[in-house]
């Protein structure tokens, strides 16, 4: 196996997976940031929501596409906005996130069955670092690879389902509180998505190796056909 190759596509995974992890840690800090200059819990969630998805729709704005992660964002904003004229209930706004997540599960389930699944897509560029034999060879791994296939399914689907298990677990911890204690049921509901990432990352370290294996494979071949067709190429041509 090789191991320089199986390092970027590790560090690769852990890259995709960080935004979720910043969606965790970032509303809290501002949460109670927003707390400590005199917000009220509705004003602090509120603001804490919408200031991570203006800075993820800046993002979504540089990149010059709207993909299904810029069309969530606007839902986030839109969703906050409408809340602001139909409720002043905090814990409704603070199991907001739910409603993304359950549809960001349900998007990830859904690529594990039609086209190519989301995280493949998401880590390509990243796995294969911009070279562009390894990049080939990421390519013909899906398309000839039964294995490598499945288990990019596989961390997909397993990914997706954490993230569904999160959104239900966030309802029912911010509920099961009144709302005079939402300082407390707003942090242990985030722990759900931390417990998600971390399981996500043991269980994608697991796949890793495996795959890499199965990229490396194909990434020889394709150097092995290379050389033989230069040298085909330096041959002399044989006299008559």
């Amino acid at each position: 196996m090789n191991a320089t190759n199986q390092t970027p596509a590790r560090g690769g995974r852990l890259r995709a997976l960080l935004p979720t992890l910043l969606d965790v840690i970032v509303p809290v800090i501002l949460y109670f940031l927003l707390k400590k200059l005199g917000s009220s819990d509705f004003w602090a969630l509120t603001l804490a929501g919408v200031g991570t998805g203006v800075y993820a729709l800046v993002n979504t704005i540089r990149r010059r596409k709207l993909d299904f992660i810029g069309i969530l964002v606007l839902l986030e904003i839109v969703l906050s906005i409408g809340l602001l004229f139909i409720t002043n209930d905090p814990r409704l706004v603070a199991i907001k996130p739910a409603f993304y997540t359950t549809l960001t599960g349900v998007y990830f389930l859904f690529t594990c069955v039609v086209g190519k699944p989301i995280i493949y897509t998401a880590v390509t560029p990243i796995a294969t670092e911009g070279d562009p034999v390894r990049t080939k060879a990421y390519a013909r791994a899906w398309d000839e690879s039964r294995p490598f296939r499945l288990r990019e399914r596989l961390m997909t689907a397993v990914f997706g389902v954490g993230l569904l298990i999160e959104a239900v677990l966030r309802i029912v911890i911010v509920y099961h509180w009144s709302p005079a204690k939402l300082d407390e049921s707003f942090v242990i509901s985030q722990l759900p998505g931390i417990i998600v990432i971390v399981a996500v990352l043991a269980f994608f370290g697991s796949q890793v190796p495996a795959i890499s294996k199965i990229v490396d494979d194909i990434q020889e071949q394709i150097k092995h056909q290379g050389t033989r067709r230069t040298n085909g190429d330096a041959a002399p041509a044989p006299t008559v």
